[in-house]
């Protein structure tokens, strides 16, 4: 494909995309839009002249407070200065030149509105025409509204509030992805392409030679294809040399100079066929401690090398997994094993610009531990069970094949394993001796050991204590059981104080269910003749879960009692409902029941054509109840719905749609 028909594609493309970007953004209907830079604010359709725009500024759900106003300055030093304070703000898109700036000043000279004017840096076309605004002064997560007041001399002659929009910008653009490549003696073409509807406008091209140095932006010929809903995004550079090889990727913009995710890296270049580098050596040993083995080799050659790709496996012939994908100078890896005392094969494979290669030789190694034991269970604890004791532990450290139990023999003065293995594999482990020599008002010792992949035994952990069949000094609340309140939930568990005549009172406990720990709720310790809690304190949609602990005058705490689980209600939130969507002569109006909720904050308008997904073509404040869609095409069907935002930024559903087609003028 030529360079002028590049050019005509993008030209058209641009225009395409750049028509369906502004259809929110029509006569004195404000639209906010984040960038990378801050927020970009479209004041409406009318070149400020003999009149100045005044623009205020909310976060959140706050007042509204003043910015500055605009007003259009046709003075060509005064755009020139403009655009050099400006374009930085905007530089992933093309600088405008001096002709286009004469062409802003003569068409501004000659027209009231900006409905007819484009360059390719539209932001900054409406900056410089006065039509637009930028607020750099933006945080990450919050949301804004702008509020738009045309004002002549002391007269406000109205005035618009935007969208609401959150910073920073998220494009609706796909990763490209790679499609051919043509390599010539002078050239190289290199075809990218993105399906489905986005927000694409243009995309930048970035180059390094090959494995060499800092990727650079190029300004060179970009053109579009276009087959059915496919987009090929297409870089041809003729700034190469021969022979040379290098490596591409691109990245996709919307009209307002928004990053997408950047693409795969292509390579191509001026270069034939190149061979596969073979290492000189590849050598493999088992290290000395923490299962590693380790891995070393050398190429003579690394510079059409990509990356090199280590595999492992535990038999010769099958069954290899990557386990590192490294940089090509890189001469050596440490692996970390998954057991000891077994062999391990590995072999290289690498990728050019040709793909990649055939592995490599193989060798092998394997991790043998020669002396390092491994660290005792943690945590170790023993508590009173029916007809015995219960020790539990946890251990967190790899390599683990399981544990002994210990019981210390205060005859022998020292201790005795009571169990067999217990495997490794989770975080809490427990054992339980229900020997029958065991007596009831005895206290018994306990400590447990580790038995690595390799057979050796650690130390032993720290002892724990208990005594078998001992009642607790205080039972555990029991019949815990909870009822709903509007202000948050009532717990109630069954009156102590008949069965526990030394009650001191109560402990309440709670958590975010399922992997939250237990925190002690406000109140400790509550009175023994308040056997309830009122919790205020929740938050919708999160999960909880609840127990409590009886204490009594001497100090003794009982288990916790059997928990119970509370999930709050989040509030429902309902659309509207249209009431009619019908034709006019400037559009179709549709229209819907009033919105009486204190908490919704605006209205959302949904579009759709058959076959397509709804999107949204604009946001309301809540007080609206209709909605005039003039960007529509005589003889297409549409269906709207619409949906309300809350404080806060959560949507609602959307309601039941309503079709119509839209007529032709008469």
């Amino acid at each position: 494909m030529h360079t002028k028909q590049y050019n005509r594609l993008l030209i058209i493309l641009t225009l395409l995309f750049t028509l369906s970007g502004l259809c929110l953004a029509q006569d004195r209907q404000p639209t906010a839009v984040a960038t990378e830079r801050g927020m970009w604010i479209y004041l409406g359709n009318e070149i400020p002249e003999g009149f100045e725009y005044q623009v205020l500024k909310s976060e959140g759900n706050g007042d509204f407070v003043p910015l500055g106003t605009v007003v259009y300055r046709e003075n060509p030093e005064i755009m020139k200065s403009t655009v050099e304070k400006l374009y930085p703000l905007f530089r992933n898109l093309d600088k405008p030149t001096d002709s286009e700036l004469s062409f802003l000043r003569d068409y501004a000279s000659r027209n009231k509105t900006t409905d007819s004017v484009y360059i390719s840096n539209l932001p900054l076309m409406h900056l410089l025409l006065g039509t637009a605004y930028f607020d750099p002064d933006v945080t990450a997560g919050k949301r804004y509204r702008y509020r738009v007041e045309k004002i002549s001399g002391k007269d406000r002659l109205w005035e618009a509030t935007s969208n609401t929009v959150s910073y920073p910008a998220e494009p609706d653009l796909p990763a490209p992805r790679f499609s051919s490549k043509q390599e010539f003696t002078s050239q190289v073409v290199v075809r990218w392409y993105i399906t489905g509807e986005s927000s694409l406008n243009s995309f930048l091209v970035y180059r390094r030679v090959f494995g060499k140095g800092e990727y650079q932006r190029l300004n060179i010929e970009r053109g579009f294809n276009i087959s059915q809903d496919t987009v090929y995004l297409i870089a041809s550079d003729t700034e190469v040399q021969n022979p040379a090889l290098y490596e591409y990727f691109i990245k996709p913009l919307d009209i307002y100079g928004n990053s997408g995710p950047e693409s795969e890296v292509v390579s191509a270049g001026t270069v034939g066929s190149i061979s596969f580098p073979v290492p000189d050596y590849f050598k493999a040993r088992g290290g000395e401690t923490d299962h590693r083995v380790e891995l070393s080799w050398r190429f003579s050659e690394t510079a059409y090398i990509n990356s090199i790709e280590v595999f492992r496996s535990k038999t010769y012939d099958d069954g290899f997994t990557r386990v590192a994908r490294l940089a090509p100078e890189d001469t050596s890896f440490t692996d970390i094993v998954p057991v000891g005392n077994e062999n391990f094969w590995y072999y290289l494979i690498t990728s050019g610009p040709n793909g990649i290669s055939h592995p490599s030789a193989k060798v092998s190694a394997m991790f043998r531990n020669n002396g390092e034991k491994p660290t005792p269970p943690e945590e170790t604890g023993a508590e009173s069970i029916k007809g015995g004791i219960k020790v539990y532990w946890s251990y967190h450290e790899p390599y683990a094949k399981g544990f002994y139990v210990y019981r210390y023999v205060y005859e022998t003065a020292e201790f005795k394993q009571v169990s067999g293995l217990i495997p490794a594999g989770g975080e809490i482990y427990s054992f339980a001796d229900t020997a029958g020599h065991l007596q009831g008002n005895e206290v018994y010792r306990y400590a447990v050991r580790t038995v690595n992949d390799v057979d050796q035994v650690s130390e032993y952990s720290e002892a724990a204590s208990a005594s078998p069949g001992k009642k607790a000094t205080v039972g555990s609340p029991a019949n815990l059981r909870l009822t709903r309140r509007d202000d948050g939930l009532l717990l109630v568990w069954d009156d102590m104080r008949p069965a526990e005549p030394v009650l001191l009172g109560y402990k309440v406990f709670r958590k975010e269910d399922p992997d939250g720990r237990y925190t002690l709720l406000p109140g400790d310790t509550l009175r023994n003749d308040m056997n309830y809690y009122h919790d205020t304190t929740l938050v919708a949609g999160k999960s909880y879960r609840y127990s409590v602990s009886a204490i009594d005058f001497y100090g003794n705490e009982s288990p916790q009692s059997v928990s119970v689980k509370y999930v709050p209600e989040v509030s429902a939130i309902l659309p509207p409902v249209i009431m009619r969507a019908v034709n006019t002569e400037e559009g179709i109006l549709v229209s819907w029941g009033q919105v009486t909720d204190q908490k919704v904050v605006s209205v959302k308008v949904y579009r759709s054509r058959p076959g397509m997904n709804p999107l949204p073509v604009i946001t309301l404040q809540k007080t609206s109840d209709e909605y005039l869609d003039k960007a529509v095409s005589d003889g297409e069907l549409y269906t709207y719905d619409v949906s309300v935002v809350m404080e806060g930024g959560s949507e609602s559903v959307r309601s039941s749609g309503v079709t119509v087609r839209r007529q032709p003028k008469d």
